[in-house]
């Protein structure tokens, strides 16, 4: 029989598997129905931390938490599964065949998982630390690796989950959620096995999306050192008062090339994109910084806590307040 879950025993669960930071918010959450089904998380001896889920979403509503520099192995055996890092989101389908898809965190980043009323979701997920990584380089070539992935301009990689990981797959899922008559180290070896080869994907992945890049680049050389530089450069500019031709002469380029790349790009004018960014800033210095709502209204450069609030709560859909006194509710929990 399935397990009911409530919003506050899924962040418990979710803290005793190390996610400290995590936040959940659900448009509405009965105290016995916010998620059923069967969710696992498991450190092996090896260092793996290994997810396990086999749920329905019974609410609308999303959870976050601040990851460390790292990668997530992730199949989704079935179902739809959406999330961000940081501003940019993403949605992966596993209705026809399983997927296959890789996050990178080259960074501390906000991860966000949106949760869809009546949304069932079959997945298993691995992760590990850059740390970790590098522990494990024999050599300069293998470091440089792991340092091209992380500096890769994708954070997310998709592909088709191939028969050999699927059946590597379907062996750790029911090893690891099924407990008896089950050796540490016959899951530790399946895991290893799985992610060896996942990470040999990813690698060939980013090693040809390089060799793609850098052949653009050598034909077009300053369009695309531009273009790979547009969002790194802003964030130094966020927080100064620069009109569009100011800062298209800091970024070197014209207004009408800002404009066209972050519309083709983000979907937004430069300025909507420099504020959202703002905002994101704001959020986690919110929850994560615990900083008050009048230093993040005043480190994003408005005058009045009024005016901070309403911009936060039209891009949020959650005013500070709440998102504050929430996010303290979840660390409070014992």
């Amino acid at each position: 029989m399935d397990t009911c879950f409530s919003k506050v025993e899924l962040s418990r669960k979710i803290k005793d598997a190390g996610y400290d930071d995590a936040f959940i918010n659900v448009s509405h959450a009965p105290s016995k129905s916010f998620m059923a089904g069967d969710i696992c998380f498991q450190t092996l001896p090896n260092g793996i931390d290994i997810h396990c889920a086999n749920i329905t979403e019974n609410v609308d509503g999303y959870s976050c938490s601040q990851l460390s520099p790292g990668i997530s192995i992730n199949v989704l055996l079935h179902g739809r599964v959406c999330f961000a890092l940081e501003h940019q989101r993403y949605e992966i389908e596993a209705y026809e065949q399983p997927a296959l898809f890789i996050n990178v965190m080259n960074d501390q980043q906000v991860f966000t998982r949106f949760f869809n009323q009546q949304q069932a979701v079959k997945k298993i997920s691995l992760s590990v630390s850059k740390a970790w990584l590098l522990a494990r380089c024999s050599n300069a070539v293998d470091r440089q690796d792991i340092e091209q992935i992380f500096g890769a301009s994708n954070s997310v990689f998709q592909w088709p989950c191939e028969a050999s990981l699927l059946t590597l797959v379907h062996d750790l899922y029911q090893k690891t959620v099924d407990e008896t008559l089950c050796y540490q180290w016959e899951v530790e070896q399946i895991a290893l096995q799985f992610f060896c080869q996942s990470f040999r994907l990813l690698t060939s992945t980013v090693t040809q999306q390089s060799r793609v890049e850098s052949s653009t680049c050598c034909m077009n050389d300053a369009c695309a050192a531009i273009d790979h530089d547009f969002e790194a450069k802003i964030e130094s500019l966020l927080y100064e008062s620069l009109s569009l031709s100011q800062l298209a002469s800091r970024l070197g380029a014209s207004v009408s090339t800002l404009q066209r790349y972050f519309k083709s790009r983000h979907q937004l004018t430069l300025k909507e994109y420099m504020r959202n960014q703002i905002l994101e800033h704001a959020r986690r210095r919110l929850i994560f910084e615990g900083k008050s709502i009048g230093e993040v209204a005043y480190l994003a450069g408005y005058n009045h806590v009024s005016n901070f609030s309403s911009a936060f709560k039209k891009y949020f859909s959650i005013t500070p307040v709440e998102m504050q006194n929430r996010y303290r509710d979840i660390k409070n929990l014992k």
